[in-house]
């Protein structure tokens, strides 16, 4: 035999062995009588293998593996049904999850190069985590309110159905037809208004759906780790979503507290996460910006960590316990509304590098970061990427709009929250942000 081949065979033995000792732990741990464990799992794996690869890869027909997987699956069917009478239990998580084993396993063989396999193998392994985040799943399924998850069900429908029908093509102000005619009044500057050839209809919203699904990310964990735990997971986790509303959340309540030091580390923990997700963002949009940009911004990130946990291992520090409330983002109308900041700050962008070059770049890139870091990351990250822009530039960008941000968030903690905390946090952020402002000449 083909050394290749039993490698593929083994590694279909380690699909099944993985989801297999998944669903035993689960079988044990609430004494649940299965049709199929570890062992059965194992096998099911490997059966799909062997015939997959004796159908396909040697006969080259669809016939045997057919012949094979449709008793199978009946096969499967019966014994759920045999399982549910004697057991009284209705659940077919074991059941679809042996047909999706036996499919994987016969991914595993069917073609000779890598690229089934190592979906196989990512397919595994999320089948597995889906299947043990179980009792994360009920518990966010159970704080979740319903406007909430409407307003889920309506984002995802309304880029299911329209994201495939947006052009993906470049526009300029002067495809507008009514924005077109205005223009027309002005000749002199029609040929700058059209080097702004960067409004893309579908990557703008695919962009949208993406900083949304970011945002959703943290607002799983919080909902189903951080709610009601301890302030720092809730204000890790909350960074995630909005450091923003972390921020305000916590100022306002250090004003209702005779101690400070847990707030104080709590809005320096979300901010300094929020630096990393915009390390994420670039990573996803443009990695080949991320060794410009990780310096600088990781620096900051690293000072404000490390700035947070030294308060945090303080003698005086008292642990706090706060619930930090944080919407849904996967709610249309704040998409919509963030599509329209994105596509200003994209226009914007562009037209002050076209007028005023690198300077222009670095005003917007400040004034936004006041507002939102995210818009003006994925806007750099999304000119870097076309060459529009240089890296260094886009990097530098980036830099200053989170500095800007992060001298928002203390603003919003004078404002909102108690003096001391205030005054901590400007000293603490100050050091943030020369140190980021430092890094910027290493690049």
């Amino acid at each position: 035999m083909d050394f290749n081949i039993f490698l593929q065979f083994l590694l279909a033995l380690g699909i099944g062995a993985i989801i297999g000792l998944e669903r035993e732990i689960i079988h044990q741990k609430y004494k649940v009588n299965d049709f199929a464990g570890v062992r059965n799992f194992t096998l099911i794996a490997l059966f799909g293998a062997i015939l997959s690869y004796i159908s396909i890869t040697l006969l080259n027909s669809l016939v045997l593996f057919l012949a094979g997987f449709i008793p199978f699956t009946l096969l499967v069917i019966a014994a759920y049904i045999i399982s549910a009478q004697q057991t009284k239990r209705i659940n077919i998580t074991t059941a679809i999850t042996s047909i999706i084993t036996f499919v994987l396993g016969a991914m595993t063989t069917i073609d000779h190069d890598n690229n089934l396999r190592i979906t196989a193998v990512i397919l595994a392994v999320l089948v597995a985590g889906l299947l043990a985040v179980r009792e994360q799943l009920h518990s966010f399924a159970k704080k979740t309110k319903m406007i909430e998850l409407f307003a889920a069900i309506k984002f995802a429908l309304i880029t299911l159905v329209v994201l495939p029908f947006l052009p993906n093509k470049n526009y300029t102000l002067l495809d507008i037809p009514l924005i077109n005619s205005f223009l027309q009044n002005f000749p002199t500057i029609i040929p700058t208004i059209n080097q702004l050839n960067i409004f893309n209809p579908y990557m703008i919203w695919l962009l949208v759906v993406f900083i949304s699904g970011l945002s959703f990310v943290g607002y799983v964990l919080i909902k189903t780790i951080g709610v009601n735990k301890g302030i720092g997971i809730t204000s890790l986790l909350g960074g995630l979503v909005s450091s923003t509303a972390v921020t305000l959340t916590l100022a306002q309540k250090s004003k209702k507290s005779n101690i400070i030091k847990p707030f104080i580390f709590g809005i320096i923990l979300a901010n300094s996460i929020m630096l990393v997700r915009v390390l994420i963002e670039v990573m996803v949009i443009n990695p080949l910006l991320l060794p410009f940009i990780i310096i600088p911004v990781g620096a900051m990130s690293l000072v404000g960590f490390l700035s947070a946990f030294t308060i945090f291992f303080s003698k005086k520090h008292k642990k706090v316990k706060e619930k930090i409330d944080v919407k849904s983002p996967l709610a249309i109308f704040p998409a919509i509304k963030f599509a329209i900041f994105f596509i200003f700050i994209l226009i914007f962008s562009r037209l002050l590098s076209i007028i005023f070059g690198s300077q222009g770049i670095y005003v917007v890139s400040i004034l936004s970061g006041f507002a939102d870091v995210d818009a003006i990351t994925i806007t750099l990250s999304s000119l870097s990427a076309t060459k529009v822009i240089e890296s260094q530039i886009a990097a530098v960008g980036i830099t200053l709009a989170a500095a800007s941000n992060i001298l928002a968030k203390g603003v919003i903690t004078h404002i909102f929250g108690a003096k001391k905390v205030a005054m901590l946090i400007y000293s603490i952020f100050a050091l943030v942000l020369i140190t980021g402002l430092l890094a910027l000449f290493v690049i």
